[in-house]
């Protein structure tokens, strides 16, 4: 597939809404699917929702109004105090489409940046990248992915203060007690960065832009 343009995009997108992030990612997709751009990075805080992945348990969400997704995993918690990231990427390689290596990928990333960050980070036995606290692991950050014929979309999730905690309990997130979850206290730099820096040494270059200036690039308006 030729690619029209040298660069990938990026940009933090602030607070937006699930509905209205879901309408971009999917405008996005179109564009990496047609040969316009090789990928995306989206940055952003949702308002508070809970959404369902492929394999909810209702049990896990009961009396919670929630939002049905393509993403992996069970129900899940967004809101104030956390950083969300979206890669919408073009991940095949030479006719192949390795998910789960992706996901390691991807993992791999958020491990790094925590680590760099001075946290003991890990993937654990259950779902989510965990890091050691004195009062023993807890899960910080969450990842569900969406493929959709080799084109990511939807993605990870980081908790990045006390603040987002709150949401958790009122379900049993990816069937978990809500007490397991936890937070790192990063700035959303640190998570840009990060991010960058892995994605583009696997994807080519990414290129920041500030909101404005990314939706115009991209011909979408809210």
């Amino acid at each position: 597939m030729g690619y029209r343009y040298t660069s990938n995009l990026a940009t933090d997108l602030g607070k937006i809404s699930f509905q209205d992030a879901y309408r971009l990612q999917k405008h996005l997709l179109s564009l990496v699917r047609d040969g316009n751009r090789r990928g995306f990075l989206l940055f952003l805080e949702h308002e508070p929702v809970y959404t369902l992945g492929r394999k909810p348990i209702e049990e896990n969400y009961r009396g919670v109004e929630t939002v049905q997704t393509e993403r992996g995993g069970d129900v899940t918690y967004h809101g104030p105090g956390q950083k969300v990231i979206y890669p919408v990427v073009d991940i095949s390689e030479n006719g192949n489409i390795d998910v789960r290596g992706f996901v390691h990928f991807v993992e791999n990333a958020v491990i790094k940046i925590l680590d760099q960050a001075g946290y003991t980070a890990s993937v654990g036995d259950e779902p989510g990248i965990w890091v050691k606290t004195e009062t023993g692991e807890r899960k910080v950050a969450s990842i569900g992915m969406a493929i959709d014929h080799g084109i990511s979309f939807h993605g990870i999730s980081i908790n990045t203060s006390r603040e987002v905690l709150s949401g958790f309990k009122s379900i049993r997130p990816c069937g978990l007690d809500p007490t397991v979850m936890g937070y790192a206290d990063l700035r959303d730099e640190t998570i840009i960065q990060g991010f960058l820096k892995e994605f583009s040494g696997r994807f080519g270059e990414f290129a920041l832009l500030d909101r404005d200036s990314f939706m115009k690039e991209v011909s979408l308006r809210f």
